[in-house]
């Protein structure tokens, strides 16, 4: 057979090739856009994906309801909890966790013990690791009774500038003088820490450190393994995969649009 006949303008093998470079170039055109907008995006040198979004630079559908956050002028990702800032040090995708430290503490290496509120969570969305230790803040602490007692004295942070009626009480939530402390404190704030009991660190170090904590969200990683990109549709309330192709409920199809990665 005459070799020459397939590589003729008009053979089988020149039309199958120009067929197919035109399907896959027209299905490439084709791609969904919402599949396009949802492109993992990066913040301070972490990935950031479903089921977070950034505010701005992400569309919300990209992520979960409640699970919006910022990239600050420093470049680090920010998740606001009860009208507290909190950086995010660490994503652990495949543990659904994250690292948080209070923003007024983190990067400032002070001693101090700055006022912040009670962090309150939905439990639906968020919820705090196990192992965490309660640190409690006492920022009204009578000056005057302070002093006549030696033991809670010991638990006084010094701040420079603090007003000199009042000091500050820092302790962890097994320490048998909290009672008392409350009692010439009045309530104090609870800030979760990662501690090791007996360790010697400054209260700032504890915040800074932060805590970890768990999340509640639909599960990524089928529409991910197919290719996908997870997102929800806020008109139904439910979760979607993002596929090239179109959304899917849980996964793109199985062997089609391998071509994208």
């Amino acid at each position: 057979m005459n070799r020459s006949f397939f590589l003729t303008p008009f053979s089988p093998v020149v039309i199958l090739f120009i067929a197919t470079f035109f399907l896959l170039a027209k299905k490439a055109s084709c791609t969904d856009p919402q599949f396009l907008a949802c492109e993992p995006q990066s913040c301070g040198g972490q990935n950031i994906s479903f089921p977070f979004h950034i505010q701005n630079a992400q569309e919300e559908y990209c992520g979960y309801p409640g699970f919006a956050i910022s990239c600050n002028e420093k470049n680090k990702p920010v998740l606001s909890l009860s009208n507290n800032e909190y950086i995010i040090q660490e994503i652990d995708y495949q543990n659904q966790s994250l690292r948080l430290s209070n923003a007024v503490v983190f990067g400032k290496n002070t001693s101090c013990a700055p006022q912040i509120q009670n962090i309150s969570l939905y439990e639906d969305r968020f919820r705090l690791s196990t192992n965490r230790t309660g640190l409690f803040l006492f920022y009204n602490c009578n000056s005057t009774l302070l002093e006549n007692d030696s033991k809670l004295l010991k638990h006084k942070v010094n701040c420079s500038g603090e007003n000199g009626n009042v000091s500050t009480v820092a302790m962890l939530d097994d320490n048998p003088l909290l009672g008392s402390a409350s009692e010439k404190c009045g309530a104090g704030v609870v800030a979760p820490v990662d501690v090791y009991r007996g360790e010697n660190v400054s209260i700032g170090k504890m915040l800074e450190r932060g805590f970890v904590m768990n999340w509640v969200a639909s599960n990524c990683s089928v529409c991910d393994e197919s290719g996908g990109r997870c997102g929800f549709n806020y008109n139904t309330y439910q979760f979607r995969c993002f596929c090239p192709d179109r959304p899917h409920d849980r996964r793109c199809n199985s062997g089609e649009y391998f071509f994208f990665s």
